[in-house]
């Protein structure tokens, strides 16, 4: 039951089901910072080969998406 209330809430209860917005806000900073330097490996892969990006690049987690989900 607490977990399909953590994910409904984006993650901001705990396991005990209690509100812990400390918690969240430091791991959507962690979040925040992985798209940052992954986009960054995004940009130099796009510099190495020629290119470069023109246009907002949207990230979406996978995690608990089916394969072909888009």
């Amino acid at each position: 039951m607490c977990e399909k209330i953590n994910d409904r809430l984006n993650g901001r209860l705990n396991g005990s089901g209690c509100t812990d917005i400390t918690a969240y806000e430091a791991m959507k900073a962690v979040r925040r910072e992985e798209r940052r330097k992954l986009i960054a490996e995004l940009k130099a892969l796009a510099n190495r080969h020629g290119y470069r990006i023109v246009s907002t690049i949207r990230l979406k987690d996978m995690d608990g998406d089916t394969p072909n989900d888009e």
